[in-house]
């Protein structure tokens, strides 16, 4: 299935076309595909289940490629082969790296979907636009133990081609279910037991660290907001609590990936 293309407009890589325009990609891909840029993200896509459409290289990238994903040779995903002039062509920019893939998208579940999981621990984004703070927040959840996301109906896609490099692919391991009626599906989690922290600098929420690991609750939702005006208060009147990471005085707040992260390491602690 190796097949070399010497023409940038064959129908053959329509998966490729802009992918420096993030809405034109949102309509294109919907909830069919997405795309994976560099080795490691390919391999998430492949260990994570993901079905290969196809995979786009330069020349001198055939062999490892095909050797990291056998399937390549064996299989009936096309490998399509271009000089490195002619992607840029294609892609509409430098695709310095020299490998990128689509694959199929899995069903998405809804919010009721992973209520009814063996899901104990969901980090919830609301408002984020920023592809790589996702991104970031995407590979915390998995090194962190956490089961799932829930994205509201304003944040920005989590299966983004920006989103997937960033969380070096991790972001495939974990469901992703997107809520459609914002804050009112919060209260599906809470009628399967979860508890929802309200993630906030302000300073009359509750202390991070005042609850002991042995307290925490059996079921839990990291309810976190964009960078700037975080949770908007509709969110954090649903919110179960209101939860603060202590910092420094003179210090406004923290990113949202970083704030994410620590949360996730204090609610999975032994």
């Amino acid at each position: 299935m190796i097949i070399e293309i010497d023409d940038p407009e064959n129908p053959l890589l329509d998966d490729y076309c802009l992918l420096n325009d993030q809405a034109a990609r949102r309509t294109r891909e919907g909830d069919e595909f997405f795309i994976a840029e560099g080795y490691i993200p390919i391999d998430r896509v492949v260990d994570s289940g993901h079905r290969l459409r196809s995979v786009l290289v330069t020349p001198s990238r055939v062999e490892r490629i095909t050797e990291r994903v056998p399937g390549l040779i064996d299989g009936d995903t096309p490998l399509y082969v271009m000089t490195r002039d002619l992607i840029e062509h294609a892609v509409g920019f430098d695709l310095h790296r020299g490998v990128v893939a689509s694959a199929q998208r899995r069903p998405v579940p809804s919010v009721a979907d992973i209520a009814a999981s063996s899901a104990r621990r969901v980090a919830v984004l609301v408002g984020l636009n920023d592809a790589e703070n996702v991104g970031v927040i995407s590979r915390a959840a998995r090194a962190l133990r956490i089961d799932a996301l829930v994205l509201d109906p304003t944040c920005t896609d989590a299966y983004s081609r920006r989103t997937i490099r960033v969380s070096m692919g991790e972001v495939l391991h974990l469901p992703v279910a997107r809520a459609h009626d914002w804050p009112t599906d919060l209260e599906v989690l809470h009628r399967a037991g979860f508890e929802s922290w309200a993630m906030t600098p302000s300073p009359d929420a509750i202390d991070l660290w005042s609850t002991p690991a042995d307290a925490l609750p059996e079921r839990l939702a990291i309810v976190v907001g964009a960078e700037g005006p975080g949770l908007d208060e509709a969110t954090m009147r649903a919110a179960t609590r209101r939860i603060r990471i202590p910092i420094h005085a003179d210090v406004d707040s923290l990113n949202v990936g970083h704030a994410a992260a620590i949360t996730f390491a204090a609610i999975t602690r032994p």
